[in-house]
């Protein structure tokens, strides 16, 4: 928190703390020394802070509703506002808000950006030690993928007079950071389960402690131990083709899918509208952001029965259609939106079908 201030602190930005207590001192910043005994709370602190304009606070922690609700009005009348929570993971975070009182859709509006962290013993690199027995099992309950564990090199402590024995040599830090995007948002206004909401940061592209774990395992950094010990692993966490999948973007009339190829991804509108073309002639459109489309190759294996070209500018994300069944077994709330999709798809051909079946008859 002090490092993020010490960025911002210019002579231009008035920034203003309340803190329990103050800990370190930086010319140009208003620090305050809280005192409940005194009455200077953090809620009182905040009240005053208002009066004065400032363009940044910082809020040491974030205990009773009080505080959390003048924080959050705060936020949303244009202040930039830091302040801690004592919580697991960051969409935990969401959640302590709404138990300590603060509506969902304050929390949606206020809330930009939630950073978790952990600090693990970082390995000594005079003596860290290549661990050549690893069961592949563990590994891969770990996060890590069956494909990357035959060649994953991991290092484990060993002990020298450098780091007196204990095979270890300072810190490194595990960070996940949830942004509020536009989606993530919804599902905080929702007040649907935390795991839904961890589901959604993932998809919109949060690492999590876990996950950063493992970047540091296969960096030599730290040790699977030293993991374990920091780290949960979640049921809800998703695979990196789910996570970061491929983002295309499209000119108007680029052709996106062609009628007749036999290639097997499966695609989503992000941003944009897409025109379907069978026989040369249009047959429909797809303009609602999220939508899937091309899947149906992808559980079939036959040739696509269209083109899907792009109507002006577009974005779309690509997923590897090999993986179909995968996402189809294993993790059903993404699968339930496709078939939903394609439920819909198959009603409006009944309907189509139905109508040209009576226009024949008419005739």
């Amino acid at each position: 928190m002090y490092s993020v201030l010490n960025k911002l602190n210019t002579e231009d930005t008035k920034i203003l703390t309340a803190e329990d207590p103050v800990e370190f001192n930086f010319r140009g910043i208003n620090q305050v020394n809280v005192k409940d005994e005194v009455g200077m709370t953090f809620a009182a602190a905040l009240k005053s802070f208002l009066r004065q304009d400032p363009d940044i606070i910082m809020v040491g922690e974030i205990r009773d509703q009080g505080t959390a609700e003048i924080a959050i009005k705060a936020a949303m009348t244009g202040h930039l506002v830091f302040s801690t929570l004592h919580t697991n993971d960051c969409p935990s975070t969401i959640g302590r808000l709404a138990d300590i009182g603060i509506p969902s859709y304050m929390i949606s509006a206020a809330v930009t950006m939630v950073l978790s962290q952990r600090l693990c013993r970082r390995l000594c690199i005079k003596c860290k030690d290549l661990v050549n027995k690893t069961d592949p099992d563990e590994l891969e309950s770990m996060g890590f993928s069956k494909e990357e564990i035959l060649d994953l090199e991991i290092y484990g402590p060993k002990g020298c007079p450098t780091c007196m024995g204990s095979g270890y040599k300072g810190r490194v830090g595990l960070y996940e950071l949830m942004e509020v995007t536009e989606e993530v948002a919804k599902v905080i206004n929702a007040n649907v389960p935390e795991e839904q909401l961890r589901r959604t940061a993932i998809q919109e592209g949060m690492v999590t402690l876990r996950d950063s774990g493992l970047v540091k395992i296969r960096e030599g950094i730290t040790s699977v131990d030293e993991i374990l010990k920091r780290t949960t692993i979640t049921k809800e966490a998703l695979p990196a083709y789910l996570v970061n999948p491929d983002v295309e973007r499209y000119e108007d009339k680029d052709v996106i899918i062609r009628e007749g190829n036999k290639d097997i991804d499966f695609f989503k509108l992000i941003q944009g509208a897409l025109i379907v073309v069978k026989g040369r002639k249009k047959i429909a459109e797809i303009v609602q952001p999220g939508e899937y489309f091309g899947e149906m190759t992808a559980i079939t294996g036959e040739p696509r029965s269209a083109s899907i070209i792009s109507k002006g500018r577009s974005i779309i994300k690509r997923f590897p259609g090999d993986k179909i069944y995968e996402l189809i077994e294993k993790y059903p709330d993404v699968s339930k939106h496709l078939f939903e999709i394609i439920a819909g798809r198959l009603h409006q051909a009944d309907k189509i079908i139905v109508k040209l079946i009576n226009e024949r008859k008419q005739t």
